[in-house]
């Protein structure tokens, strides 16, 4: 990840990460058997240990805890580098369907499964369903890093209200209400 920080997935070689790591190509070829294994493996590790799914709340907090942390994590060098590996994965359908395998997919079931816990609880409305409801949270976030649009506080908030103005069962009036006039 720190090679990332500076140079694209498109330019990074492994003689690069192994000079880096101060073992052989050998080794590096060992454990990964492409780069973009390697990039998706120090992706993942990064990203799992920046933008958590809290526990110890309910669904609901647990949702906009963990869309804030995603945005905000996204905002940065890291929401770059998941651009370049869709970008990359177009051109090498290998890479784009491990991203999904083992990144994408993992993840959205965790999100699934926290909105299903939700649902369960009575905080979200029953009728909808949770992949969908996933895809409907994501898809912004995708969207806005694929062209460029800032992830900035007024975007989180605005995903966090959707939150509950899409999903919650309490009535619309509510969830609907516009905040305080700053």
């Amino acid at each position: 990840m720190s090679l990332l920080q500076t140079m694209s997935v498109g330019d990074l070689a492994i003689e690069a990460v192994a000079r880096e790591a101060r073992v052989s190509k050998a080794t590096i070829y060992r454990w990964w058997d492409s780069k973009g294994a390697l990039v998706i493996d120090a992706f993942m590790e990064s990203h799992f240990s920046n933008t958590p799914m809290p526990t110890a709340v309910d669904p609901r907090t647990a949702l906009k805890r963990h869309l804030t942390s995603l945005v905000q994590y996204f905002s940065g060098r890291a929401g770059k580098l998941v651009v370049q590996i869709l970008c990359e994965g177009h051109d090498n359908n290998a890479l784009l369907a491990e991203f999904n395998e083992r990144f994408a997919k993992n993840r959205r079931r965790l999100v699934q499964e926290t909105f299903q816990r939700g649902q369960q609880e009575g905080l979200f409305r029953p009728d909808v369903d949770p992949a969908w409801a996933v895809e409907m949270l994501y898809s912004p976030i995708y969207r806005r890093l694929i062209f460029g649009q800032p992830l900035d506080e007024e975007f989180i908030q605005l995903l966090c209200k959707s939150v509950d103005s899409l999903f919650s069962t309490e009535p619309k009036s509510k969830a609907l209400r516009p905040g305080p006039k700053k």
